[in-house]
């Protein structure tokens, strides 16, 4: 099956859906964010207790917010005057796209297309994500870039279904 890309939501309605793109769609919150390094120790970029959401709509949209919590606040109450250390403290501890999405059903992958981006180098890229899913846990893997001395490092993400408006505690 080739990819799935996602009318919009009146022409999808009556669509018969994917069994991952079905599942997919909905809220769901970040629960642990680990790069997974091939010759050294696994990291926790955003710390033990990362925050974030990652939502997927039925007419293929998607939008990913992630953040490391206790990133300090600008001295100005105008953010247009941040400095340039409080940007980067901003920037490094945080990463947001939203764009489309489609769904491989044979690879149970997932690709993200962002559109717009916090990292301009993402925009119109294809974020491919493997796709595992268990009752209202999601883990979404990402091959990363080289890293220092070529070692390869893959990013995992694990999920949690939000199915209130309650804004979660894991």
């Amino acid at each position: 099956m080739k990819a799935l890309i996602y009318p919009p939501q009146s022409e999808a309605s009556g669509l018969e859906r994917s069994r991952y793109a079905n599942r997919l769609v909905g809220v769901w919150s970040l629960v642990t964010y680990t790069d997974e390094h091939e010759d050294s120790d696994d990291t926790q970029p955003f710390g033990p207790t990362p925050e974030g959401f990652l939502i997927y709509t039925a007419d293929g949209f998607v939008s990913a917010q992630l953040m490391k919590p206790g990133r300090p606040a600008f001295h100005s109450a105008d953010w247009h005057h941040g400095t340039p250390q409080e940007y980067e403290a901003s920037g490094s501890g945080y990463i947001a796209y939203c764009g489309t999405y489609e769904v491989d059903e044979e690879k149970a992958t997932v690709a993200h297309i962002p559109s717009v981006s916090l990292l301009p180098n993402l925009i119109h890229g294809r974020q491919c994500r493997s796709i595992e899913l268990q009752g209202d846990r999601l883990v979404l893997r990402a091959t990363g870039a080289p890293v220092a001395g070529g070692l390869k490092v893959m990013s995992r993400l694990e999920w949690k279904r939000i199915t209130s408006k309650c804004i979660p505690s894991i």
